[in-house]
């Protein structure tokens, strides 16, 4: 069958209208100079899109979702409420929940939808829990970052009862990939730029509380070579976001039935795969090419095709800087430059840490003692050291869970369309599982926006399995 035409207008519309107000949003944002009165303008547009769709309906304010934590993730509204300053994706995120639960409460027929791991995530919060009220050391800033964590896994509950339709999965899938493309369009320009002009230009963030100066460059450490950021500050967390964008466009590649024209779909699947390369991120390289192969092997074989020819591609040197991008990765595979030696460093440091304290972990906040410290670039250790090895085992128990449902669906779900939809969502959810042993973006308390979004596409994959089973009835 063809694809689906972009111009069916009924669900262009507010797709089109979320992600071109958040673009549009961050655009004139980065080109406005560093005085921060215009910026504030910006924002209230920002937000004012946001509210809109949040208020106007549940699925366009999982749009504005989409939008802002690929476009704008560390974006803060200016108006403080009360004591507080929100970002726009907490205020979505939480609208989003409120919106569910009074519409479950307001609405005697409504219904609540289930998954299979619904009990071992809800398990695993009551574990962040406890492992919270036993540790130590807590300012009011941890226990707010903290709830922020809560926010996010509790999304996907939000998820798992909002979307219930393929529509609504059609304009999820299309809104990650084109938020991908916009995001990667003002990484690789910024990075393209002079340097005092991208300094300048991401500078004019500061009123939504993003950081300014020459501190808005990154470089490989003890080097002079620039990593993309685009607006997402640090170049792991672009590279996170990429990685997920990339699964999906891939799953929809591979699809009959695709979100977008497959032109449009290669086409935005090249500039987020030069901007990919351009975060130098590692992990998030590892793990999106884990998730293609471990696809590759047991559904999709003309991954493989793929495959064979970046890598004929990497040989031949007609990739840009190739040499430079596999030096790179194997100097941090052989723990050779001082970013990888420090990531071997907190690993040590991680399992001494968790030695002493197995069962629950330390907590959130400070390590018990000053000869101890909570962090490790993994989200394995980094859980382990918080919630112990009993919540780090429970998360890793619900992996394999839901992989187990995902992965059996890949064969089960016949539909060309659903099926591209739950290859790109599985392809996420490996990539971030593969890239969180050398990474801890999906469960950081500095990162709750890469925290929902892993949540996000984890609800997705079963939400499309839950909608082949009813259509097939």
């Amino acid at each position: 069958m063809p694809a689906v035409s972009l111009r069916d207008g009924r669900w262009v519309r507010p797709l089109v209208t979320v992600l071109a107000g958040v673009a549009a949003g961050a655009v004139v944002g980065l080109g406005v100079a560093a005085a921060s009165s215009p910026l504030y303008a910006v924002a209230g547009l920002v937000g004012a899109v946001a509210a809109v769709a949040v208020v106007s309906r549940t699925q366009t304010g999982l749009l504005a979702f989409v939008a802002l934590a690929i476009l704008l993730p560390f974006g803060v509204i200016p108006i403080p409420l009360g004591l507080v300053k929100l970002t726009f994706i907490d205020a979505v995120i939480t609208a989003l929940l409120i919106m569910w639960v009074l519409r479950l409460m307001a609405r005697p027929g409504e219904r609540l939808y289930t998954s299979p791991i619904d009990g071992l995530v809800v398990l695993f919060i009551l574990l962040a829990l406890v492992s919270f009220v036993l540790g130590t050391g807590y300012s009011a800033e941890t226990v707010r970052l903290f709830l922020k964590i809560i926010n996010s896994i509790l999304f996907f509950f939000t998820v798992i009862n909002c979307v219930r339709t393929r529509r609504h999965l059609r304009e999820l899938a299309a809104g990650l990939v084109i938020a991908g493309t916009a995001t990667a369009i003002i990484g690789i320009v910024l990075w393209a730029l002079p340097q005092p002009t991208t300094i300048r230009l991401l500078s004019a963030l500061r009123p939504l509380s993003y950081p300014s100066g020459v501190d808005v460059l990154r470089f490989v450490a003890d080097t002079e070579t620039l990593r993309a950021t685009s607006t997402s500050v640090d170049p792991n967390v672009l590279g996170s976001a990429l990685m997920l964008c990339l699964a999906v466009t891939a799953g929809q590649l591979l699809s009959s039935r695709p979100a977008l024209p497959k032109v449009w779909l290669a086409a935005m699947g090249g500039v987020m795969l030069v901007c990919f390369f351009l975060t130098l991120s590692r992990s998030s390289w590892i793990g999106l090419a884990a998730a293609m192969a471990l696809l590759g092997t047991i559904k999709y074989r003309r991954l493989w095709i793929l495959f064979a020819l970046v890598a004929a591609a990497l040989y031949f040197g007609t990739i840009p800087f190739a040499e430079q991008y596999i030096s790179h990765l194997q100097s941090g595979l052989e723990f050779q430059d001082q970013a990888a030696a420090m990531r071997l460093g907190e690993y040590k440091d991680a399992v001494r840490l968790i030695s002493q304290y197995p069962w629950f972990g330390v907590g959130f906040g400070e390590a018990p003692s000053v000869d101890l410290y909570i962090g490790a670039s993994s989200i394995y250790l980094e859980m382990a050291e918080e919630m112990g090895l009993v919540g780090a085992g429970l998360f890793v128990i619900t992996m394999a869970v839901l992989l187990w449902h995902t992965l059996r669906g890949l064969f089960q779900v016949t539909d060309s369309e659903l099926q591209g939809y739950l290859a790109g969502w599985t392809g996420g959810i490996l990539a971030a599982l593969v890239a969180g042993t050398a990474d801890h973006h999906f469960f950081n308390l500095r990162f709750p926006h890469t925290v929902a979004l892993f949540w996000l596409i984890a609800a997705l994959a079963l939400v499309t399995i839950r909608i082949y089973r009813q259509e097939s009835e």
